[in-house]
């Protein structure tokens, strides 16, 4: 399939026009997009609209979203005939394309008419749509995780040999999810809840803000999103220091992957945010920061005090420099190794399946410095701040946890830990009495 014109030899705008070859009839199927465009701004080579800048570049990339929505919809029409076993034509071609495209629709038809389509179009057009939840436009980040879901909806598809009906998704369906991604598959129970929960969303898009006639199951609370206690380390305050003090001045990637880590770790950002910092004075006492993912969502930004080791970091050293995230996690394990955090914890690591030769989350006993990445700065910070004492709604307000029950589950504190908080908690509040009594 590809894009031409109709009169590539005009001076003035004509139309682009979409065709495929259909093999059972040794013919090709033709379709106008109804866009049109000067020659002289279409690239031959390619097919499509050439990339220019200014108010005409502008244009052009509104012309080319357009007509590939005719070219992500026949791919569509194609897989779906390949997974349903129906014949291709080029009077069932037209017929679709027709009944898709051409303003005369019928009052009653809602669109499409499975799950998998509906969510390939909607991702197209989130970008420019308002999310009701936030009241604001869909983020790239959201719009990428509801690709990913869509993907692993099509491959379920496939491996039933049906695509899934709007209205036909209900418990049965449902049940029929979960066992494939965990039985099939061998999803953790995370990421398979983390695909129900995307579903859930995108069936009350579907059913509230585009008015299909969705199945209510999805509103059932056995259409439930399936979690497990998550199992992750954290860094104390003595092994950050032993972080901190360790020479690394013969290697400078490590050095450089260090006093990121030091930054991460005393200010609870996620790596999106301590990866992508801008310069830090030293002269500041606080940093304020717009995180990346309520940038497009509560707008809220966080004010963070810049702790003395990221202070004497850039005053010795200036900011690090700035790697992608899948680098400072490959690097880190290698810092943590070198500082000498070998002691067995537990904890999940990514190991290949000796079966499938998949790889997959293992819970298991692992030397420590396998089992730290960017995340564990986060909940370093989040834990270490709660042993202080430091309150745990000001913590929130820097982590951006919405409720305690959340937050708690997420640091890491030991019972004993917890045991020794109230102890402490206790000892102060009885001398503080005592003091008062010799006082008066």
């Amino acid at each position: 399939m590809y894009f031409y014109l109709k009169q590539p030899k005009s001076e003035k705008e004509t139309l682009i026009i979409i065709q495929f070859y259909v093999k059972t009839e040794k013919a090709i199927f033709k379709y106008s997009t109804g866009e049109k465009i000067n020659p002289e701004n279409w690239d031959f080579d390619n097919r499509l609209p050439k990339t220019k800048k200014g108010l005409g570049g502008a244009k052009l990339k509104k012309i080319t979203s357009n007509i590939m929505l005719y070219d992500t919809f026949l791919e569509r029409l194609i897989d779906n005939c390949k997974i349903n076993n129906t014949p291709i034509s080029r009077k069932f071609l037209k017929t679709e394309f027709d009944k898709h495209f051409k303003k005369e629709i019928k009052e009653d038809d809602k669109g499409f008419e499975y799950l998998t389509d509906f969510i390939d179009d909607f991702v197209l057009k989130a970008p420019n749509l308002i999310n009701r939840s936030t009241k604001r436009n869909y983020n790239a980040t959201k719009i990428k995780h509801y690709k990913k879901v869509n993907n692993r909806l099509k491959e379920f598809e496939t491996h039933r040999r049906s695509k899934i009906k709007i209205d036909k998704f209900d418990i049965v369906v449902y049940d029929a999810l979960i066992q494939y991604l965990t039985d099939n598959k061998k999803y953790s129970i995370n990421y398979t809840g983390d695909i129900i929960k995307n579903v859930k969303k995108l069936l009350k898009v579907a059913d509230v803000e585009f008015g299909y006639n969705v199945h209510k199951d999805y509103e059932r609370t056995e259409f439930s999103v399936l979690k497990e206690e998550s199992i992750s380390i954290a860094l104390d305050e003595d092994e950050i220091d032993t972080l901190f003090n360790h020479d690394f001045s013969e290697d400078e990637k490590l050095q450089n992957c260090r006093d990121l880590a030091i930054i991460g770790l005393w200010t609870g950002l996620r790596v999106s945010d301590f990866l992508n910092l801008p310069d830090i004075s030293v002269k500041d006492k606080f940093i304020t920061v717009q995180p990346q993912k309520t940038k497009n969502s509560s707008g809220v930004k966080v004010v963070i005090p810049l702790h003395h080791q990221i202070k004497e970091v850039i005053k010795e050293r200036g900011m690090p420099r700035m790697i992608s995230d899948m680098k400072f996690n490959e690097y880190i394990k290698i810092v943590c190794k070198r500082v000498g955090f070998k002691d067995l914890v537990k904890g999940s690591l990514m190991v290949k399946d000796e079966k499938t030769e998949i790889y997959r989350k293992k819970v298991g006993m692992y030397p420590k410095y396998k089992l730290v990445s960017s995340h564990t700065c986060r909940r370093s910070f989040a834990t270490n701040l709660y042993k202080m004492n430091f309150p745990t709604l000001s913590i929130m307000k820097i982590t951006g946890h919405s409720s305690e029950k959340s937050f708690l589950s997420y640091i890491k504190v030991t019972p004993t830990e917890h045991a020794e908080k109230l102890l402490n908690h206790w000892n102060d509040y009885y001398n503080s009495k005592e003091a008062e009594k010799v006082e008066a």
